[in-house]
């Protein structure tokens, strides 16, 4: 297949690969791709996986929430993604912990917000990591470009910022993490 193929989560434009689309990920399959080589660089150095993967995670999912009500993206990925974010870069909670809390919180419930995506969820991509890391074998370059990078999509989450917050203040709450 020639030509090129748009993300409708990142905006990024890869060539066509002609894989087929999974709409649940808002993303084109080339980014899709794209990002599994990027976790695959972060599973050869534990120090990326101890420190960055969980961030690249919920970073990716944040990035590529369905600006659509009703979107395909499961609302789970996305609040699970912007209260790790939050945890990460507000809290400077680490990526273990991140993912310990991911895995104590537990299945959403009515009472947890949708929250809608912005129109733009930041510029910087996954090809930016993959640029700064993976493809140049530069473990010190994949590490900027994620804080990087979540940082550019966290804040293009900003009017969402105190509803997570409030989120990960309850559920922190419950788990017994906080007064």
């Amino acid at each position: 297949m020639s030509g090129s193929r748009t993300c409708p989560g990142c905006g990024l434009e890869l060539p066509a690969s002609g894989l087929p689309w999974n709409p649940r990920r808002h993303a084109s399959p080339e980014c899709w791709q794209l990002y599994g080589e990027v976790q695959g660089f972060e599973l050869h150095y534990i120090e990326l996986v101890r420190d960055y993967h969980q961030l690249a995670v919920d970073t990716y999912a944040a990035q590529h929430a369905s600006r659509e009500a009703g979107g395909d993206v499961p609302p789970i990925s996305v609040a699970y993604a912007l209260v790790g974010l939050h945890l990460a870069l507000d809290r400077r909670v680490s990526g273990l912990e991140v993912r310990a809390a991911h895995q104590r919180m537990g299945k959403p419930d009515a009472s947890w917000p949708r929250l809608p995506a912005p129109a733009c969820t930041g510029t910087v991509t996954v090809f930016d990591v993959a640029a700064a890391g993976a493809m140049v074998g530069s473990v010190t370059g994949h590490a900027t470009v994620v804080r990087t990078w979540a940082a550019d999509v966290w804040q293009a989450w900003a009017l969402q910022h105190a509803a997570v917050a409030a989120l990960t203040d309850r559920l922190l709450a419950a788990m017994g993490q906080i007064e």
